[in-house]
Order: structure tokens, then C-alpha cells, then sequence
């Protein structure tokens, strides 16, 4: 980024004679002052290949991009951004988030500016700001973003996650996802089972684990039937509404080897929220020591009823209770 000098508050005059009419060497000498007071926002846009091509200071630069922002305070139009060039490297990504950009020739054009440089937030903001007009990331794009990491789909709104190819899933990372929200888990985990549809069994578990945070229930029910010994490092990465849904049986045979584990984490989420809703003695079949199922006598109620038998019982859960039977029966005898 460019790094601002210091304006004045009250803005000069510019000199008798000395407005320019192009964009030529003469700027270079220009004081900052005159840059400020004599170049026009306007001619500057029709002459970025100029401005790009003479060596101008960060300060000068800094004040053509000042003069750029006056004249367009919305944002630049999309025929300025396709003609910006170098200068695209001094545009901040908030500058960026501002625009309206509808052709891939022109992400295309500013890509290769950022080839080389540290320039990871603004291709995000770029990319944002074309899907968000509707945009579709074809494989030249794709292409040209592949040395830089895929943390940014997390900043997409997950609405725009609909504009990116299937084939895109391939390129993505665990570390990518870490600061995805469950919308956006869910939407590339739909995306994931597109691109590797076709894949061997093996091949397609190694890659459909990194978006397993996304998978429903009915997924995992179907995973637990295939044998492939999922680590708990996956199994703590999926979602608590699904997983609570999967009985005793179903995850040892989504861990296979692994199952032993779950007692190094039977006092944390999501394994703890697990247990709360598998009965004890289905837990203590598996041989492992794991507390915190439902005691056996117990059964689960759905909160609808709980005015109905309103003892106090504790929660089990999202829309659960518990019941001891004895007292369930009471209650029933009573009414």
C-alpha cells in the first residue's frame, strides 16, 4: 500500500498555467500541493497506462489515487478497474469492496498485477466483489489463484459460495475451512460430494473429510456403513445437531479403531453433547469407561411435554429432558 503523506486542511489554488491536460513527465515536478490543486480525477482515468508507465513517487501516486476517489466517491466504475494495472496495487480492499465488477476479463487483468506480491486481501475482496454481482469463477480464475490460500472462502457471504466450481473443492486445505461458519460447512460439503463423486472409495473419504463439518446425519449414517475408520481429529470437527443423531453402534463403526479415543474427550464438545444422548448401558458395552449417558430407568422426553410432568428434571439437551420411569408412572397415575 501506498503510505499517505500528510494533506493540508485548506486546499490551494492551483497556479495560473499549470493545469494539466495530460499526463505526462512534467507531473514528476510538480510539489504535492500542485498535484493536488491542478490534476483532474477524470483525466486521470482515461490515462492509467500512463500513470502506470511514468516513474511517479508513492507520494504522487498516494495523490492521483486521492483525485481518483473524489471523482468517483461510490467507487470506481468497472471501465476504470479493467485500465488500473499497477496501480491496482495501491487500491486497500476496502476501496475494493466498493466496486461493481461484472466481467472476468477484468478479474482476469488484475490477477496477474498481484502475481509476486502480498496482495492475499484484495484478490479476496476482488473475488467478493464479482460474485456478489453474479459472477461465475471459470478455471482460468481458478487457475490464477492457486498460490494463494483458500482462507478466503470464508469471507465470502455463503450465498456467493454458489458461484464457485465443484472442481475448485479439489484445491482446498483443512486450515482453509477453520473459520468457516456451519452455512458455509454446509454449502462446500455439497460442492465436495460434486467433485469427488467419481473417486474411489478411499479416495474419496481422504478428501470429503475436510468438509465433514457440513455433512447431515443421513451422510454420517451412510459413511458409518463403509468401513473407513474416521480419526477423532474428523470426528470432533462434525456438527453437533448431526452427531447427537448417530446411536452407539453407528459411530464404532464410523471409528472403527479409533473408538477408544472418544475417552480422552468425554468431557468436552462435541463428544460430551454425543454422550448425553446414548443410554449408559449401550456405552458401557463397548468396554471404555465412558460417562455421561442416560442413566439406565431413564427416558428421553421432548420438551413439548415437560408441563405436563414439570419435576425439575434436567436437561439432556437441545429439546430433550429426562424422566425417571417411576416418577413418569406416577404422574400418569395422578392425572
Amino acid at each position: 500500500m501506498i503510505p499517505r503523506f500528510r494533506r493540508d486542511t485548506e486546499r490551494k489554488a492551483c497556479p495560473p498555467g499549470m493545469e494539466p491536460h495530460k499526463v505526462d513527465e512534467n507531473l514528476i515536478f510538480y510539489q504535492n500541493w500542485e498535484l493536488e490543486a491542478c490534476v483532474d480525477g477524470a483525466m486521470l482515468a482515461t490515462q492509467m497506462d500512463l500513470v502506470n508507465e511514468i516513474p511517479f513517487t508513492y507520494e504522487q501516486l498516494d495523490i492521483f489515487k486521492h483525485k481518483l476517489d473524489e471523482t468517483y466517491p461510490q467507487g470506481y466504475p468497472e471501465s476504470l478497474i479493467q485500465q488500473l494495472g499497477h496501480f491496482f496495487r495501491y487500491i486497500s480492499p476496502e476501496d475494493i469492496h466498493r466496486w461493481n465488477v461484472s466481467s472476468p476479463d477484468t478479474v482476469k487483468t488484475l490477477l496477474k498485477v498481484t502475481k509476486g506480491q502480498k496482495m492475499d486481501a484484495q484478490v479476496t475482496a476482488l473475488i467478493a466483489c464479482y460474485l456478489r454481482g453474479g459472477g461465475h469463477l471459470d478455471q482460468d480464475i481458478v487457475k490464477a489463484m492457486d498460490d494463494i490460500p483458500l482462507t478466503y472462502l470464508c469471507d465470502f457471504k455463503p450465498q456467493n459460495l454458489h458461484s464457485i466450481p465443484s472442481s475448485f473443492m479439489w484445491l482446498v486445505k483443512p486450515q482453509d475451512l477453520n473459520n468457516c461458519s456451519q452455512r458455509h460447512l454446509d454449502i462446500l460439503y455439497q460442492k465436495a460430494c460434486l467433485a469427488f463423486q467419481n473417486s474411489s472409495r478411499q479416495e474419496y473419504f481422504e478428501k470429503i473429510r475436510t468438509f465433514l463439518g457440513g455433512a447431515s446425519v443421513e451422510d454420517l449414517r451412510a459413511l458409518s456403513q463403509q468401513n473407513l475408520s474416521m480419526d477423532l481429529a474428523t470426528f470432533k470437527k462434525l456438527q453437533v445437531d448431526a452427531l447427537v443423531g448417530l446411536t452407539v453402534a453407528e459411530v464404532q463403526k464410523l471409528l472403527g479403531p479409533h473408538i477408544a479415543d472418544l475417552k480422552t474427550e468425554e468431557d468436552k464438545s462435541p463428544v460430551r453433547d454425543w454422550l448425553f444422548q446414548q443410554r449408559q448401558e449401550d456405552l458401557d458395552r463397548l468396554g471404555l469407561g465412558l460417562q455421561g449417558g442416560i442413566p439406565n430407568g431413564y427416558l428421553i422426553l421432548d420438551l413439548n411435554v415437560r408441563e405436563a410432568f414439570s419435576s425439575g428434571a434436567p436437561l439432556l439437551g437441545p429439546g430433550f429432558v429426562i424422566a425417571w420411569i417411576p416418577a413418569l408412572l406416577s404422574a400418569f397415575i395422578l392425572s
